[in-house]
C-alpha cells in the first residue's frame, strides 16, 4: 500500500473498532451474565463485539510484513536464537521461538509475530474489560494515542507492557502473589518490567509531602551524578554499550507534555470536586480553597476528617494512576540521559488508559462531563492525526502497511 492508502486503512481500522467498542453495554453492579446455564443476551452481544474487535486488530498485527523499525532485526534475532547463536534477548523469547520453529518445521517468523500479537492484544483487551471505568473510552485512547500501532514495534517490550497493565488490578487489590507472578512471567520476555515491582507498590500508597520532596531531591541528585547512574544502568543492560542510544537523550517532548496534561486534568478534577462537595477540616466546617490544600489532597491522600473525595472507594485507584504519572514525569526529565528511558516511562503512562476514563466517569455535573469528554476526544483525534503523519519516519516505520499475503520477499538466514 502507498502511504496515503495506508493512513486511510489505519483510520478505518481505528474508526471501525472504536464504533464497535462504543456499542458494548456496561454491566451494572451485581448484574448476572448467566441465566439457566446460558449467557444472557447482553453478555452474548458484548462477547461477540469483543471477539470482533480482537479479531480485526489481531489480523492486522499478524499479517503485517516488514512493518516497524525492528521487524527485520527480530527475524534475525529469532534465527540466532533458533540455531543457538549469541543473542541478548531474554530466555522466554528464545524458548518460545525455538518451540514455534520446531512446531512449524522451519523458520516461519510470521508465526512468531502472530503469537506475540495474539498474547499482547489479549492482555490489553482483558485489562480494559475488567478494570476500565468505561471500556469504550479506554479503547478509544488505546487507538488514538497510537498505542495499538506502536505494538508493531519492539514486540517483546509491548508484551511486557500489556502484562504490566493487566497486573495493576492485583496491586490495587493487594493481591501481591498474583502481581509478582505475572510480572515474573513478563520479565521472561523483557526484564525491564521488573522495575514495576517496586514502582507500582510504592504508587499504591498515599504519599506524604516530605516523601515527594525527598523523591525529587534524590532524582535531582541522580541527574547531577548521571555518569555513575549510567554506569550502573549499563551493568544491568550491557547490550546498550557503544550504541547510538548513548549519544543522545531519549526524552520525548510529546510524551512529557501529554503527562503534564493528564496531571493537570487530575488537579482540575480535584478542584471541581472540592467546589461541588466542599473541603472540610477537623471542625467539620468548610475551609477556604488553597493550592496547598489541593496539593495536600493529591500527594498526601486527604487525611483531614470529612474529606469526601478521600472517602470515595474509587479514589485510591485514581491516586495510584496519578502518582504513576508523576513518576513518569520525573523519569522523563531527571533520567532522560538513560538509554531508551521512554520505555520505563511507558510502564507508568500506560495507566492513562484507565485514569482519564475514571476521571470523566466521576464528574458529577452532566454538562461539564460532556464538555470535557468532547474536549479530550478532539485532542486525541488531533494527536492521532499527527501520529499518522509522522508514522513513516525513521524510528517508527509503520507506513506504508504491507502484508505477507501479498509479498514474495522473505528474510532467509543460513
Amino acid at each position: 500500500m502507498t502511504r496515503a492508502i495506508s493512513i486511510l486503512f489505519y483510520l478505518l481500522i481505528a474508526a471501525g473498532t472504536c464504533a464497535m467498542a462504543g456499542r458494548l453495554q456496561p454491566y451494572q453492579a451485581g448484574e448476572l451474565m448467566w441465566e439457566h446455564g446460558r449467557r444472557t443476551g447482553k453478555a452474548f452481544y458484548n462477547r461477540l463485539l469483543a471477539a470482533g474487535i480482537f479479531s480485526i486488530l489481531f489480523l492486522v498485527m499478524a499479517l503485517r510484513f516488514d512493518i516497524g523499525n525492528d521487524y527485520r532485526q527480530y527475524t534475525q534475532t529469532a534465527h540466532e536464537a533458533y540455531v543457538g547463536g549469541y543473542v541478548v534477548t531474554e530466555a522466554g523469547f528464545n524458548w518460545l521461538v525455538r518451540l514455534l520453529y520446531w512446531i512449524a518445521g522451519g523458520e516461519y517468523y510470521e508465526l512468531a509475530f502472530a503469537v506475540f500479537a495474539f498474547v499482547t492484544l489479549l492482555f490489553f483487551l482483558k485489562a480494559f474489560l475488567r478494570q476500565s471505568a468505561c471500556f469504550s473510552q479506554t479503547f478509544f485512547l488505546f487507538m488514538t494515542l497510537g498505542l495499538y500501532f506502536q505494538t508493531f514495534n519492539t514486540v517483546r517490550y509491548y508484551l511486557a507492557l500489556s502484562i504490566a497493565l493487566f497486573s495493576m488490578k492485583y496491586v490495587l487489590e493487594r493481591d501481591y502473589l498474583k502481581f509478582v507472578f505475572w510480572i515474573g512471567m513478563a520479565a521472561l520476555f523483557h526484564k525491564s518490567v521488573l522495575l514495576v515491582l517496586p514502582a507500582y507498590y510504592i504508587a499504591s500508597f498515599a504519599w506524604k509531602r516530605w516523601q515527594v520532596a525527598a523523591g525529587l531531591a534524590v532524582s535531582a541528585a541522580c541527574f547531577l551524578g548521571k555518569g555513575l547512574v549510567l554506569k550502573l544502568a549499563l551493568m544491568l543492560y550491557p547490550s546498550y554499550r557503544n550504541t547510538v542510544y548513548l549519544e543522545e537523550t531519549d526524552s520525548s517532548l510529546t510524551g512529557t507534555l501529554r503527562t503534564l496534561a493528564v496531571l493537570a486534568l487530575y488537579v482540575w478534577f480535584v478542584c471541581i470536586h472540592w467546589r461541588a462537595e466542599g473541603w472540610t477540616g477537623e471542625t467539620g466546617r468548610r475551609e477556604p480553597f488553597t493550592i496547598r490544600r489541593v496539593v495536600g489532597l493529591i500527594v498526601h491522600g486527604g487525611a483531614s476528617a470529612g474529606d469526601t473525595l478521600e472517602e470515595q472507594d474509587w479514589y485510591p485507584e485514581l491516586r495510584f494512576y496519578g502518582q504513576l504519572n508523576l513518576l513518569a514525569l520525573v523519569t522523563g526529565t531527571f533520567f532522560c540521559f538513560l538509554p531508551v528511558v521512554t520505555r520505563i516511562s511507558y510502564y507508568f503512562t500506560v495507566s492513562q488508559l484507565f485514569m482519564i476514563p475514571l476521571i470523566l466517569q466521576k464528574i458529577k455535573e452532566r454538562s461539564t462531563r460532556r464538555k470535557m469528554t468532547a474536549f479530550i476526544a478532539v485532542v486525541c483525534l488531533l494527536y492521532f492525526a499527527l501520529f499518522l503523519l509522522q508514522a513513516h519516519e525513521d524510528g517508527v516505520k509503520l507506513l506504508p502497511y504491507r502484508s505477507w499475503l501479498f509479498e514474495t520477499e522473505r528474510y532467509i538466514y543460513k
